[in-house]
């Protein structure tokens, strides 16, 4: 297995070219009628890289440039991303459906003098009947063709393309002509050769394998733009080495290696895949913006032109209704498919143990990481069971189970202190270079509270973290600090509770009312499940956490992409059904918010 970590992106996914150039590297999502997506070979994709870099130099794209960038998933539009870093200049995403205002916001802080963009994400956001119907089905677009940028588009010209906009496909052809009329008068070895690339089958480019690439680790590579819609917006800046630090340790620990096939929609999940020399096939949206569960699912199977798929990376919430399926016979899980990796949400032990049970012979990578630093730790599925039984844990709840989340031991190189509030600092090689327009980060005060759990009494083992709640979500009773990451997993735990979410409500005379919302399993009589709170809870808390008040609801509200718990939403809900002094009765819900 690999210990040192690569120190440039670029470099990095060429290494991985000249070792396996005849590999496939990426397959593009599935079209309508089962079609296979169009597939591309890591020679393939060196070559687009370098003749794609070698068009943008060309157009005046370089060093300190930044592209805005909006191409759905595909070949052709990672082999634009990396083609712009191996330019010299950074790629900067910026959801187009987060509003027009955030979007200008965002803009204006990132300033790109040049945009890539889907020919159809212009006709949408023009002035005309596209738009209407757009905003009709609540889809607010800004307008592309209006921004002051060099325009660049993916696919056909389609009305409100900009006349002036360049084909994406015309900068891989143009500069492959161009070298290959150098290649002919001085036979540079690097040259392309009078090949065609358009993020399909190359033909027999750089012979030789990639160029040399010298390193450039401190180089602007990406900006992300962290969540959230409100107050100033916080560009995410990641360097060449940065990111390769990061996907790394990723490929590493979740073990990718060639001949691996790795599903998944994240960029953060193909790039330490080709990395690795692995196979990345990309799912089918549809028509939706959100990966179906079960769609994805009936694509891990063997097709033509690629074996089943071995690693899989889904958050908790899209893995559910996957169980479901193959708990009920209606999803055969494939042999091969012998490593998921969970993230961008809390994996909580119940949760787990039936993945485990419905999915014998598979491993499970729970990821803990952030925008700013990913992976922090990455805890392996049985690691995590065995705390939450209380085997492994140093600190247990009173019916001796592991108490908090189970985050793992710090990655190789992750440094970390804990502040005197519990609040978890990091800092590390996989850590990004800072925020837009900010001061170089030295360390990153993440916002979660943990705890450093060292094992049982007697024992030697390395430090590991675990994870007490959100900084933000600590709510304050009295003299009590009541961290919600402790107790919602043991909640979650109890029969028939399929999720829960503690928050605090203020209370109108400077306190805190602690509401429990719970959603019931599938089948679970909401006011049964109320008694069996009210009789289990002081069993398994503590007494100073136990809530003012419990209501069952049928599902609970849930925001973001990956269909989190929205505390807010619940926090300005209960405040409605606050009333001071004594303390409404508990409930089940009969309201869906």
């Amino acid at each position: 297995m690999r210990t040192e970590l690569p120190d440039d992106l670029i470099a990095a996914v060429y290494d991985a070219a000249a070792k396996h150039p005849d590999h496939p590297a990426i397959t593009a999502p599935g079209k309508r009628g089962g079609k296979p997506g169009k597939t591309i070979s890591y020679r393939d994709l060196a070559a687009g890289i370098e003749s794609t870099a070698a068009g943008l130099q060309r157009e005046g794209f370089g060093p300190g440039e930044r592209l805005l960038f909006s191409v759905r998933p595909g070949p052709a539009a990672f082999t634009l991303a990396l083609a712009a870093v191996r330019a010299g200049g950074a790629v900067v995403f910026i959801d187009p459906g987060v509003g027009p205002e955030l979007f200008r916001s965002r803009t204006a802080l990132a300033s790109p003098r040049w945009a890539a963009s889907e020919s159809l994400l212009y006709a949408l956001s023009a002035p005309g009947p596209q738009r209407r119907l757009a905003r009709r089905r609540g889809l607010l677009l800004p307008d592309y063709a209006t921004m002051e940028v060099r325009h660049f588009h993916s696919g056909p010209w389609l009305p409100g393309v900009p006349f002036t906009s360049t084909n994406i496909r015309a900068l891989s052809r143009n500069a492959s002509r161009n070298a290959s009329r150098n290649a002919s008068r001085n036979a540079s070895r690097n040259a392309s050769r009078g090949s065609k690339y358009d993020g399909g089958a190359h033909d027999g480019g750089m012979p030789d394998g990639p160029p040399p690439v010298e390193a450039a680790p401190g180089q602007e590579a990406v900006i992300i733009f962290t969540s959230g819609t409100t107050g100033k917006p916080k560009g995410v800046v990641h360097s060449r080495g940065t990111l390769a630090a990061g996907f790394g340790q990723l490929s590493t620990r979740c073990t990718f290696a060639a001949g691996d096939r790795i599903h998944s929609e994240q960029l953060m999940m193909g790039l330490p895949a080709l990395i690795a020399g692995a196979h990345w096939t990309m799912p089918a949206y549809g028509l939706s913006a959100t990966i179906d569960p079960l769609r994805f699912a009936a694509e891990l199977g063997p097709a033509p032109g690629r074996k089943a798929a071995t690693h899989v990376f889904l958050v908790p919430s899209q893995l559910a209704p996957i169980l479901d399926a193959v708990d009920s016979r209606q999803l055969a899980w494939p042999d091969t498919l012998k490593t998921v990796m969970l993230g961008a949400a809390p994996v909580l032990a119940p949760f787990l143990a039936r993945a485990a049970r419905l999915l014998p012979g598979v491993r499970f990578h729970c990821i803990y990481g952030m925008t700013e630093v990913l992976p922090i730790a990455i805890a392996d599925g049985r690691e995590k069971l065995d705390f939450a039984s209380g085997r492994t844990a140093e600190f247990r709840t009173a019916d001796g189970a592991g108490e908090g989340d189970y985050l793992g031991g710090p990655l190789p190189g992750v440094r970390f202190r804990v502040a005197e509030d519990h609040e978890l600092i990091v800092s590390g090689p996989n850590m990004c270079l800072g925020y837009l327009g900010e001061d170089t980060m030295d360390e990153h005060a993440t916002g979660d509270l943990v705890r450093v759990d060292r094992g049982p009494a007697g024992s030697t083992g390395t430090p590991r973290l675990v994870l007490l709640g959100r900084k933000k979500d600590m709510i304050i009773r009295g003299k009590t600090n009541i961290y919600p990451g402790l107790y919602e997993p043991v909640i979650a735990g109890i029969d028939g509770v399929a999720q829960a979410a503690m928050v605090g409500v203020p209370d109108g005379i400077g306190d805190e009312a602690v509401w429990l919302a719970v959603e019931p399993r599938q089948g679970q009589d909401p006011a049964a499940l109320l008694r069996t709170l009210h009789r289990e809870l002081p069993q398994l808390i503590d007494e100073s956490a136990l809530p003012d008040r419990i209501e069952v609801m049928p599902t609970l509200p849930a925001s973001g992409r990956h269909r989190k718990p929205d505390r807010v939403a619940l926090r300005a809900l209960f405040s409605d059904r606050l009333t001071y002094g004594s303390p409404q009765r508990d409930r089940p819900s009969e309201e869906t918010p």
